[in-house]
């Protein structure tokens, strides 16, 4: 079974959203006229969804940043606080995100630039947040 992929590509200064690639690996079809017409179908998806380009192969490509296996029960949880445990080993790859309010779409904003982004795109609401 196809699987769908994500690759994130580096950010440009006039880009609204992070730019990225749609992969589709691992893609079987009977024919060449079969995985031709998939192929287009799939590239028509991806410039509906706003990728900047599609990959379709029956190769299996490994994306490191999609791989999610260091994340099967490495977080557990302590019954006194139930909260998340930050000393886990994943702990450090975990990034807390929260919408801005202020922005149209409500982007997700990592939590350590929250302030950051709240006084250069919105300055009017820093001193709310400050």
């Amino acid at each position: 079974m196809a699987r769908i992929q994500i690759l994130e590509l580096p950010e440009g200064a006039s880009d609204e959203r992070p730019p990225f690639v749609l992969v589709v690996d691992e893609t079987s079809y009977p024919t060449t006229e079969a995985h031709h017409a998939a192929e287009t179908r799939w590239r028509q998806f991806a410039g509906d969804i706003g990728a900047r380009a599609c990959l379709v192969t029956d190769d299996t490509l490994d994306i490191p940043a999609n791989d999610t296996s260091a994340y099967l029960g490495a977080v557990t949880t302590d019954s006194e606080t139930s909260g998340p445990d930050f000393v886990s080993p994943i702990a450090r790859l975990v990034e807390v995100r929260r919408p801005c309010p202020y922005c149209d779409d409500r982007q997700m904003i990592p939590n350590h630039q929250f302030r950051e982004h709240v006084a250069r795109l919105h300055p009017d609401e820093y001193s709310a947040d400050a």
